[in-house]
């Protein structure tokens, strides 16, 4: 992974194994929010905290739901 600092922006770069692994994270995020929220067994604001990162994640990784597949994917671009 290679981040680059500029005056108006912060760039990533990822190799593709690397985008595979974080798509993976978040899939695993996906997977554990599901089940806390089907146990109700965590306060709810810990699991709105976890619901935020995964959609700040899947914002800035440009992934896409995939209703076929339940998981989320590389996005356009």
């Amino acid at each position: 992974m290679k981040v680059k600092h500029l005056k108006t922006k912060t760039t990533i770069e990822l190799t593709p194994e690397e985008m595979h692994d974080w798509i993976n994270r978040v899939n695993s995020l996906e997977h554990m929010l599901d089940n806390i929220t089907e146990m109700s067994d965590m306060y709810l604001s810990d699991v709105n905290k976890l619901n935020t990162i995964k959609y700040r994640l899947t914002d800035l990784l440009n992934l896409k739901w995939n209703r076929d597949t339940y998981r989320y994917i590389k996005g356009g671009n």
